[in-house]
């Protein structure tokens, strides 16, 4: 070590900075991933229950006052939420227009989309399906996509739109 500190002046003063660096981020993240530990001990699965309840009934109360003033249409079974959370962008505030957009041929929001491909479309619509999501995706996928409704919704290729 002598023969370190001679040859390198600043050698144990370079040990020394390190050593301190290292104790100080191992204290530092150590803190964090304790403070972490401590904020995922909070949600227990009693909490995260009680967490998707509430989530489930604001969604639902929400939608039920968008509806009343025109503001919400979806096109599937079980309405998105997609729309809740991503507009504007696909509309003007808090705004779903999925129903609308199916039927003028327009493509409706990603969860929509992937939820029709799923087969969770309302099946009153299956006929504008393939039409709306090609506006998104493509028109060289247009035989894909009716192939897929056609299977989903057991509607045949010449009925869709």
């Amino acid at each position: 070590m002598n023969n370190l500190n001679n040859k390198f002046p600043f050698y144990s003063s370079m040990v020394l900075l390190l050593a301190v660096i290292v104790v100080i981020s191992f204290g530092f993240f150590g803190g964090f991933s304790g403070s972490r530990h401590h904020m995922m001990a909070d949600i227990s699965f009693g909490n995260m229950e009680h967490n998707r309840e509430h989530f489930i009934t604001m969604k639902n109360s929400m939608m039920g006052e968008m509806m009343t003033h025109g503001d919400y249409a979806c096109c599937l079974e079980k309405p998105c939420t997609y729309c809740l959370e991503k507009t504007p962008g696909h509309g003007e505030g808090a705004s779903c227009h999925c129903l609308v957009d199916i039927v003028d041929g327009r493509h409706p929001c990603g969860e929509c989309i992937g939820e029709i491909l799923e087969g969770h479309g309302n099946p009153l619509l299956a006929e504008y399906f393939a039409t709306a999501i090609t506006e998104e995706v493509g028109e060289q996928h247009l035989k894909t996509i009716q192939q897929i409704i056609s299977e989903k919704y057991d509607i045949a290729i010449a009925d869709q739109i």
